[in-house]
């Protein structure tokens, strides 16, 4: 038996212009997947999906030499499986037409958007012993950023320059922390189409280099204020780059503090401060999360 683990993410800044080479600031989060691998010579591939309430949402039997489907509980979903399957299969040195039964189990709920995909990418580059970032690249359209947290145990800072990974981890720990809330809107951003949208805007030189500036300096910031200032700055300028109006107000817009959108616009987690939990739990939200709660703190060690 075999058995991985990966990291959920949130992106902090440079959500939409990391496509385009910004430096972004990404955070690991205390919720992840796990892959199990028992192998079993029967010339089969069983696979097994679980949620975080450990209820089976997804199977499929696979022929295991030709991947041809056996059975499945949703042919969408197996469509995806199978595509990542066979470039494992067609790139692993060691590992190919594994036989036997792969089981995932998500740690939150699917819809919280915090990398089911990206951490099931990171488990299977791990099983069959590939690079993630190729597999990741050659099965979606995203940045790279959710890999390199779903195997990160400390904050980073992420960006694609000339079409390679640039990740660097850092040991961000805000001492205004528990001043941050993750609250999550209720329904699942889907990704894919936002980045393909982003792809078809002009790319402006300026606004990378000010959204990579402000990741510098969130990352220096000292007091809430200047935090928030910096949030404040990123929204605007994202906002009108893609022509949408901000999360705060759009539905915050009285709120006595910051509040940022995380990744793509429209869904998933948003960051507030201040800390105002009945503020949000009046509005209806319920998922309502401290920095420690959902953060997977920093085991990173500057050397001196």
């Amino acid at each position: 038996m075999k058995s991985f683990h990966s990291n959920g993410k949130l992106l902090i800044s440079g959500e939409y212009l990391v496509l385009d080479g910004a430096l972004s600031l990404a955070l690991p989060c205390k919720f992840g997947q796990s892959l199990i691998f028992t192998e079993e010579s029967n010339g089969t591939l069983e696979w097994i999906s679980k949620d975080a309430n450990d209820t089976i949402w997804f199977t499929a039997y696979f022929e295991a030499k030709t991947l041809q489907i056996l059975k499945t509980s949703n042919y969408n979903t197996v469509k995806w499986i199978k595509k990542i399957l066979e470039y494992c299969n067609k790139n692993s040195l060691k590992n190919k037409n594994l036989q036997g039964k792969i089981e995932c189990k998500l740690e939150f709920p699917n819809k919280w958007g915090l990398g089911s995909s990206s951490t099931l990418l990171n488990n299977l580059a791990s099983l069959y012993e590939i690079n993630p970032y190729e597999l990741h690249f050659s099965t979606t359209n995203g940045s790279g950023y959710d890999i390199a947290c779903a195997g990160s145990n400390s904050a980073l800072t992420y960006r694609v320059f000339k079409n390679i990974p640039d990740v660097k981890k850092i040991n961000w720990s805000p001492n205004f922390k528990d001043e941050i809330l993750f609250i999550f809107l209720k329904k699942k951003q889907k990704s894919n189409l936002e980045v393909k949208r982003f792809k078809e805007l002009k790319k402006d030189p300026n606004l990378i280099n000010r959204i990579s500036s402000i990741t510098k300096e969130i990352i220096h910031s000292k007091t809430i204020e200047e935090f928030e200032c910096l949030l404040d700055e990123h929204e605007a300028i994202t906002g009108q780059y893609i022509q949408n109006e901000t999360v705060k107000s759009k539905y915050f817009s009285d709120y006595q503090g910051s509040i940022k959108s995380l990744g793509a616009w429209g869904g998933d987690f948003v960051l507030a401060t201040r800390k105002n939990k009945n503020y949000f739990f009046e509005k209806g939200f319920d998922t309502i999360l401290s920095y420690s709660e959902i953060i997977k703190e920093s085991t990173f060690k500057t050397v001196s």
